[in-house]
């Protein structure tokens, strides 16, 4: 183990870390970013970046890193969110370009890390192939063990790794929390493209209060996948890979992953360490969008440590300089979102919550206002 100390290790280059990392190193931080695996590596999800996404890639790259975006093979522009209940009853959301470049696209993980990999600022360490096994803290400072051998010591600790967050362990375990809990998930890939730019929601049985999503993807590809609470798929005996395939036959790349979705609010800060993404537990309950508020917290976790001077971080309550702020900025939507998660229990509460969407503008000027970036 070397003497050096590290200001800032962040575990985890997915969106979060990345985000994170990027922000901070725009403050003038120089942070350590840890990626277990290599370049290109895949990542299972629905690959849809909403508009709130897009409009906080504006915020760490400028219109040139959302003009770069749109140019690539892989990034499929997409205009509208429709949610379909099982009559076919819907409602759509429309997101049109703005300034000539879309607000929204679907961009399959495996690409869509590898370019934020390649654009972060010249002072943000990446590290890749950095396999983390253990953390531990000794005030003030934090150790982490890599599967390597080798040991880094770090003034504060980032955990952007996921549902299944070392640094997440850690704090449940602080908090005397039990984990959180992951909605079982599966998707895979069709060779035939839809037409359109449409990412549909199908709120139906037997997913209910999940879903089952169709989204179009370039170059003649669609990202299909369904997710649900566990007890649902417990009740409905569902084997949802089996399912997936049985219902889209070619289906390829067909993976399974959870979701840690945002059912109430967590202590997702503690001593000298905060965390990020799906390691917060920050995932729409709703829709299951999870880019968005993971480059979000980010952003503002960065930001928050930028206000502290480095000396005062070991004694700084950081659920006061960070988490709870980013739950106030979250609460309407997060309230709004969860509220509709448990209302989408059955048929017919979907049918009467797209019925009344539909006759209330005030509330898809909302949903667009959150999931469009309008």
């Amino acid at each position: 183990m070397g003497d050096a100390i590290e200001a800032v290790v962040i575990i985890g280059a997915g969106p979060a870390g990345m985000a994170c990392a990027w922000r901070l190193a725009q403050l003038g931080f120089s942070p350590l970013l840890l990626e277990k695996a290599t370049f290109p590596r895949d990542k299972v999800c629905g690959d849809a970046l909403s508009g709130k996404a897009v409009a906080l890639l504006r915020k760490l790259g400028g219109e040139a890193l959302v003009a770069n975006l749109a140019r690539q093979p892989f990034a499929q522009a997409v205009d509208t969110l429709t949610f379909i209940g099982s009559s076919g009853r819907k409602v759509s959301l429309s997101f049109p370009p703005r300034d000539g470049l879309p607000q929204g696209f679907v961009v399959p993980r495996l690409a869509l890390d590898a370019w934020l990999a390649a654009h972060l600022p010249p002072t943000v360490r990446l590290r890749t192939g950095a396999c983390v096994e253990k953390v531990a803290y000794t005030a003030p400072i934090w150790t982490l063990f890599l599967k390597s051998g080798e040991e880094i010591r770090t003034r504060f600790l980032v955990g952007a790794d996921g549902a299944t967050s070392r640094v997440g362990a850690w704090l449940w375990r602080y908090y005397r929390l039990a984990p959180p809990v992951a909605y079982p998930a599966v998707r895979g890939y069709a060779s035939t493209g839809a037409e359109g730019a449409e990412l549909a929601l199908y709120f139906q049985q037997p997913y209910l209060p999940g879903y089952l999503w169709d989204f179009p993807a370039a170059q003649g590809r669609r990202n299909i996948g369904l997710g649900m609470p566990p007890a649902v798929v417990k009740r409905q005996h569902l084997a949802l890979r089996q399912h997936l395939l049985s219902r889209y036959p070619g289906l390829e790349g067909v993976k399974g992953h959870g979701i840690p979705v945002s059912l109430r609010y967590r202590p997702i800060a503690g001593p000298a360490c905060a965390l990020v993404g799906d390691a917060a537990v920050l995932t729409d309950p709703f829709t299951g969008e999870g880019i968005a508020n993971a480059l979000l917290s980010g952003v503002r976790l960065a930001e928050a440590l930028g206000r502290v001077p480095l000396s005062e971080w070991p004694a700084t309550d950081w659920m006061e300089m960070y988490a709870r702020p980013l739950y106030r900025e979250l609460r309407a939507e997060l309230h709004l979102s969860r509220l509709l998660h448990r209302l989408a229990a059955s048929s017919w509460q979907v049918e009467v919550l797209l019925w009344g969407a539909n006759r209330l503008p005030s509330v898809i000027r909302t949903l667009v206002r959150w999931y469009g970036g309008g």
